[in-house]
C-alpha cells in the first residue's frame, strides 16, 4: 500500500515539475538576453533594458524594451541626410533599405526643413534632424519618447566622398516571445506604427536585397573584365581583388568596388584565360552554400 502511495506522490511531483517548466514565466533577464542575440544580433547585455513584461498565454509573452541602438547617417546625392545603417554588433552594420518604404521617404522629407538643420558643422546632422530621421525609418510619430538621441558625432570613412555621422539613440520597441521545446525565442517585434515582423523575416529580406546588390556589382566587374580582355587579350592575372580593381578602375570600371554588401572583401582569382569572382554571402565564409559566384564564360 505504501509503495502505491509513494508511486502516486512521485508521479504528482513529476507532473508538477513539468507543469512548472511549461508554464515558467519569462524573466526580464531572460528576455534581455534573447533580445541581444535575436536573429544574429550581437549586442552587449547592457544595451537592453526591459521596461515591461507579461505572459499572454502558457507559451507566449510580450515585453516593452528600451534598446541602445547605433545608426549611421549619410548624405545622399542631393546632400540630404538619410538613415543608412544600423549596427548589429562589433564591426557589423545592417543596411536599412529593405525596411524602408515610400511612406518612409515621405516622412524623411519632413526632416529636411530649415528648422531641423541646426547650426552645427555640415559634417554632422543636428540632434533634432537625427531624431526625426530615425523616427521616420522606425515608424514612430513624433513627438514621442520612443526615440531619444544620446549623441551625434561625425564619422570619417576612408575614401568616402559624402559625410557620414554616427548617432547613439535609445529606442523603445515592443517584442513578442514564444516558447517551444527549445525554450523561449523572440517571435516578432515592432516599433512605432510598423506591423509586427519576425526577426528572421527581416534578416531574410535584408540578405535578399544584398544578394541582388552583390550580383549587380559582380556583373559590373565581369563586364569590365570583358572590356579589359578585348583590349589586352587576357584577363587580369591575380589572386587579389585589390589588384583587379587597380587594373580595372577607372578605365574599365567607373567606380571602385572593394567590399560586398556584407562588408566583406570580394574574392578574385584569375589568369589569362579564366577568372572567378566571389562574394562569401551572409555567413561570411568562403566555399559555402550561400556564396555568390560569377565566372568567365569559358568556365
Amino acid at each position: 500500500m505504501r509503495f502505491v502511495i509513494f508511486l502516486r506522490l512521485g508521479l504528482l511531483l513529476i507532473l508538477a515539475t513539468l507543469t512548472v517548466e511549461v508554464r515558467a514565466d519569462l524573466s526580464a533577464k531572460q528576455a534581455r538576453k534573447l533580445i541581444t542575440r535575436m536573429a544574429g544580433v550581437e549586442l552587449p547585455i547592457s544595451a537592453v533594458r526591459v521596461k515591461r513584461i507579461s505572459l499572454t498565454g502558457n507559451f507566449s509573452a510580450e515585453a516593452t524594451a528600451e534598446i541602445h541602438a547605433i545608426f549611421r547617417l549619410a548624405t545622399d546625392t542631393q546632400g540630404l541626410w538619410r538613415v543608412a545603417e544600423l549596427r548589429l554588433g562589433q564591426d557589423r552594420w545592417e543596411e536599412l533599405a529593405p525596411v524602408a518604404t515610400s511612406q518612409t521617404e515621405t516622412s524623411f522629407s519632413a526632416c529636411d526643413g530649415p528648422d531641423l538643420r541646426g547650426r552645427g558643422p555640415a559634417t554632422e546632422p543636428s540632434t533634432k534632424r537625427a531624431r526625426c530621421l530615425i523616427a521616420a525609418v522606425l515608424g514612430v510619430q513624433l513627438p514621442s519618447d520612443a526615440v531619444r538621441i544620446k549623441n551625434v558625432s561625425p564619422l570619417e570613412l576612408p575614401l568616402a566622398s559624402r559625410p557620414s555621422a554616427v548617432v547613439e539613440s535609445l529606442i523603445t520597441a515592443e517584442l513578442r516571445f514564444a516558447r517551444d521545446k527549445g525554450g523561449w525565442v523572440v517571435a516578432a517585434l515592432r516599433t512605432g506604427n510598423r506591423d509586427w515582423i519576425s526577426p528572421e523575416t527581416l534578416v531574410a529580406a535584408a540578405n535578399e536585397t544584398k544578394r541582388k546588390q552583390a550580383r549587380e556589382e559582380m556583373d559590373a566587374m565581369a563586364q569590365a573584365l570583358a572590356k579589359f580582355r578585348t583590349e589586352r587579350q587576357s584577363y587580369v592575372a591575380s589572386d587579389s581583388h585589390a589588384v583587379l580593381i587597380d587594373h580595372l578602375s577607372p578605365r574599365f570600371l567607373s567606380r571602385v568596388i572593394r567590399l560586398d554588401p556584407w562588408h566583406e572583401p570580394y574574392r578574385y582569382r584569375g589568369d589569362r584565360d579564366r577568372y572567378t569572382l566571389r562574394s562569401v554571402g551572409s555567413d561570411r565564409k568562403e566555399d559555402t552554400a550561400d556564396d555568390i559566384v560569377v565566372s568567365s564564360p569559358s568556365q
